[in-house]
């Protein structure tokens, strides 16, 4: 290995899934300051990691509508880039065929597909945090594990676009989706929250992908107070904006509680069918989590599911406002 290898990180997984690889982002850049890191993400992330000092460059794999030609052009180009290093947080087969593909060292874990396409594999630390879990990928190098923090960066008209959209004074943004429905707390919930929010003198920004606007103007309907709802309006990076600007951040286990933690939001993160345990719990420095607990059924999956497989969904029927609000009042200030 030189001095200043040209590294590869493959990561096509989800937002939050990026946001939680920024810290192996970080400890490569510090192990080799002059080397050259490229991450291998899809199109949606991608702009995430815009501005980040640690990364250096972005390939992206649409590997939804790409299909098999995009895969094709992707294995090419990391053939053709001649990376010394290629580590692989995402396991899937996919991801190890590419890193096959480069011809370089290869890092990954143990339990990843085709794993003996690696040529060095580590276990992956199931009681750990996340970005632990991928710090652990440096073990074959030698190098010490480092900083957990998720980093990102924004530029300072980003911030202002972010502040002139909320509004003036303060503001806290609701996220009360989740690509799976077993992780979404009820509309109502959120609902109660933002006018509890709102009472005390928050603006109440609603935030959301494109594909959960409906769920965004679920919560704005049942809310007496009026709530801006930006949901399916914003794109990733202005998500991030607003997310890090805000006083608090209320949402369920999903991708903008790991982006709070990279801006150290405070956040109230809401479980029903995970549990933080699993290794995907808020990061910022004040955070509380609300769940309901000892029910034998969570978690009911590692990511969840599209309905409660016990058919009474007590984990997030039974949550109240009341036990989110005092989450709240623990992190804000």
């Amino acid at each position: 290995m030189t001095e200043a290898p040209s590294v590869l990180v493959i990561q096509t997984a989800f937002l939050g899934d990026v946001v939680l690889t920024t810290p192996l982002f970080g400890a490569l850049k510090e192990l080799w300051p002059a080397g050259r890191v490229t991450a291998l993400v899809i199109p949606a992330t991608a702009p995430i990691l815009e501005g980040l000092p640690a990364v250096d460059d972005v390939i992206v794999h649409d590997k939804r509508r790409g299909g098999w030609r995009d895969l094709w052009r992707v294995l090419r180009e990391v053939r053709r880039r001649r990376f010394e290093l290629v580590i692989s947080p995402h396991r899937s087969a996919r991801s190890a065929l590419i890193a096959w593909a480069s011809g370089a060292r290869r890092i990954g874990y143990r339990e990843s597909a085709l794993r003996w396409v690696y040529t060095a594999t580590v276990h992956r630390p199931w009681e750990a945090h996340e970005t632990e879990r991928v710090l652990a990928l440096l073990a074959p190098l030698g190098a010490k594990a480092g900083d957990a923090q998720p980093r990102l960066a924004l530029r300072e008209e980003e911030r202002a676009a972010a502040r002139r959209l909320a509004g003036e004074g303060r503001y806290a943004v609701v996220s009360p989706s989740s690509a799976w429905p077993t992780k979404r707390w009820t509309p109502e919930g959120f609902a109660a929250v933002g006018d509890w929010l709102a009472a005390r003198g928050y603006r109440v920004v609603i935030t959301g992908g494109p594909g959960e606007r409906e769920v965004a103007a679920a919560v704005a309907a049942r809310m007496d107070a009026p709530a801006l709802n930006v949901a399916g309006e914003t794109t990733a990076r202005e998500l991030a904006a607003l997310v890090a600007g805000a006083a608090l951040l209320v949402a369920n286990d999903s991708a903008p509680v790991h982006v709070a933690s990279a801006f150290d939001t405070p956040t109230v993160a809401i479980f029903g069918a995970t549990v933080p345990a699993q290794g995907f719990g808020p990061r910022a420095r004040r955070a509380a989590v609300a769940e309901v607990a000892g029910l034998a059924c969570r978690p009911c999956g590692a990511h969840g599911g599209r309905r409660c497989a016990e058919k009474h969904f007590k984990c997030m029927l039974t949550l109240t406002p009341a036990e989110v609000i005092r989450c709240c009042e623990t992190v804000l200030v």
